[in-house]
């Protein structure tokens, strides 16, 4: 026969259970922990142009990038450097989404800017926070904030023309992979510098 405490223990036990149904279902639907779904990754077939088909940059991104169940990349869009010799026009933009947008990388065509114009434009109007230089293409710095890292490349001498590249992230970047950001921004550059068809090396000293 089945006692009044039976009972009771029964009850509570189905509410147990369907508590823990409850907080499994909101726990899977909410991505977060037992449930929460592994972290994208980015594969090199994936990256924009901008990267090429770069393997080593892909490995950069899947260390620097926030968490994200997947990344996507939209169609790169930009200006390519026509035939003319005299045409200069050169620009790329790349976005790289998780949920949101996690990174932009742009390369554009400039002209005999010093490296403290440049250093003006790019840092004072696209990142924040002092610059730090390093070695890449003629000029580069990263920020203090690891937010972004710039690269100013020469590209050719007649009509006087250079490119500058910066990457900028949502996030900072880890504190250990400042050089990976470097790196990441030094691909970019160099893939550039093949793409816009530059005939003097990126480190050509200014005139």
């Amino acid at each position: 026969m089945i006692t009044k405490l039976t009972k009771k223990r029964g009850i509570i036990v189905l509410v147990v259970l369907a508590l823990v149904a409850a907080w499994a279902g909101i726990s899977y639907a909410t991505n977060t922990p037992p449930f929460k779904k592994p972290r994208g990754t980015i594969e090199a077939s994936e990256l924009c142009p901008s990267f090429g088909k770069s393997q080593e940059a892909a490995d950069i991104l899947n260390r620097i990038l926030p968490y994200a169940t997947s990344y996507r990349f939209p169609l790169e869009d930009g200006t390519p450097r026509g035939l003319d010799r005299q045409d200069v026009d050169y620009t790329t933009r790349c976005y790289a989404y998780g949920e949101d947008r996690l990174l932009t990388v742009r390369t554009y065509a400039t002209r005999g800017e010093t490296e403290k114009e440049w250093q003006r434009t790019v840092r004072d109007l696209v990142f924040s926070g002092p610059a730090e230089p390093f070695e890449a293409g003629r000029w580069a710095f990263t920020t203090s904030t690891r937010k972004g890292a710039a690269v100013y490349s020469a590209c050719l001498a007649d009509p006087d023309t250079d490119l500058s590249t910066y990457i900028r992230l949502r996030d900072p970047a880890p504190a250990d992979r400042l050089d990976d950001l470097r790196r990441l921004a030094e691909i970019a550059a160099e893939q550039a510098h093949k793409d816009a068809r530059c005939t003097i090396p990126a480190d050509t000293p200014a005139k």
